[in-house]
């Protein structure tokens, strides 16, 4: 024998035309395949109970994005908190207990505030004030005493540099000897006059006045003292607040809606936010007598009224309409999730094993198919190796040697050896 000769190595004759080259695919594009369309496959299952839970909360789920989201919360619309403006005046005349009579500019302080206004309603006047030690009645600190500080044993208290005698909140009760007390009456009919307004720069370059829709209340154009207070939650008469004062909070509220009309009006909110302290203030004017600095200090009561205007400005828009049906979408996942639950573990298992036949496909094992691949291609590279060291020698009837699966099936061992041609044989022989 001239050498060992290998025969050739083949597949099926299927097999060997399902190995030919395959087609060189940047040639052509197939379109059917790159813009293939991909969809789910649905399992229509009659039963009552299930369609029942299914629409159900579907139903729950739509009434919810309509009525709640919608509707009450208006999350269809696009909103902006809105910039607010007031302005507000104030006329009056109130009389003291001597007979003397005082105008808006007496009773106002400051003349000018456009976010609202301080009306004196009585007020504790010390006059001749003069630099020196005694008790500072707004702190009133108890003895031992700090430094630069001495204790007055009569009352325990320190006494400290300042204007004397001192006028604070621990005295206002009790005045020093000398102050002047007035107390102010006739202010239930002095006259407030607001003017609000508010802004959505984003939704519009209007500015909408409080009060410029036809039909629309004026009251607060012209509104009286005691009016304000009966407005109050809960209302006040002024003989109650005028004593120790209050704060009262004065509240325009917008909530315009402007994807249709552009015209908007607030509603008004009046309430007293002092809890029942009151509100005071303290004026002093000094002065320079024959060498000697004196002042005259004033500790007055009133009504602080407090105005302001903010709110909220909607309009239809598109993007939160698409975002909200996008919610829905979401949320309507929840009836095919309590659907599924119900149908695969809530019905005997008879039933469950069947719906779970209709709605889950199981394949087959194929996780040892890529160890078959790389033993099969691993034999290939050792046949090539043996060829080439000379242990098997190929003389044109082994010279394209082909391995494959073989007629044992896909993923078998073994081969079938088929000479190529007779001259093979023959020298085999």
């Amino acid at each position: 024998m001239a050498g060992l000769e290998m025969r050739g190595v083949v597949d099926e004759p299927d097999d060997a035309g399902r190995r030919a080259p395959p087609e060189n695919r940047n040639n052509t594009w197939n379109w059917d395949k790159i813009c293939a369309y991909y969809t789910n496959k649905i399992v229509r299952i009659q039963d009552a109970n299930l369609g029942y839970l299914y629409w159900g909360i579907v139903s729950l789920i739509l009434i919810y994005i309509q009525v709640v989201v919608f509707h009450l919360e208006g999350r269809h619309s696009m909103q902006e908190p809105g910039i607010g403006a007031v302005i507000t005046k104030f006329k009056a005349k109130g009389f003291g207990t001597d007979g003397k009579a005082f105008d808006a500019s007496d009773l106002r302080h400051p003349i000018i505030e456009p976010s609202g206004a301080f009306i004196t309603t009585r007020r504790i006047t010390v006059k001749g004030q003069r630099l020196g030690e005694c008790i500072d009645w707004d702190t009133a600190d108890p003895c031992p005493c700090g430094k630069g500080g001495t204790c007055d044993a009569t009352q325990n208290l320190c006494q400290v540099r300042g204007w004397c005698p001192s006028i604070g909140d621990r005295n206002a009760a009790n005045p020093p000897a000398g102050a002047v007390i007035e107390n102010i009456t006739g202010l239930s009919e002095a006259v407030l006059m607001i003017t609000a307004g508010i802004g959505f720069p984003s939704l519009g370059a209007k500015f909408h006045v409080a009060g410029s829709m036809e039909g629309s209340s004026q009251l607060h154009k012209h509104i009286t003292v005691q009016e304000v207070l009966d407005l109050a939650d809960p209302p006040l008469k002024l003989a109650d607040v005028s004593e120790k004062g209050c704060i009262i909070a004065v509240n325009f509220f917008w909530n315009c809606d402007l994807s249709w009309v552009n015209e908007c009006e607030p509603l008004l909110s009046v309430k007293r936010v002092d809890d029942g302290t009151g509100f005071v203030q303290k004026r002093a004017k000094k002065r320079r007598e024959n060498g000697v600095d004196l002042r005259d200090a004033t500790y007055m009561y009133g009504l602080r009224f407090v105005v302001d205007s903010s709110g909220i400005g909607r309009q239809i828009s598109l993007v939160p309409i698409v975002i909200q049906i996008g919610s829905c979408l979401a949320l309507v996942q929840i009836a095919s999730k309590a659907a599924d639950f119900l149908m695969l573990n809530m019905y005997d298992k008879e039933r469950s094993s069947a719906y779970y036949r209709l709605k889950v496909k199981e394949t087959q094992d194929y996780a040892d198919l890529q160890e078959r691949i790389n033993l099969i291609q691993e034999q290939k590279a050792n046949a090539r190796s043996d060829i080439s060291a000379g242990v098997v020698r190929s003389s044109g009837a082994g010279a394209g040697v082909a391995f494959g699966l073989g007629a044992g099936g896909r993923g078998a061992m073994s081969s079938v050896l088929r000479g190529r041609n007779t001259g093979a044989r023959s020298s085999s022989g």
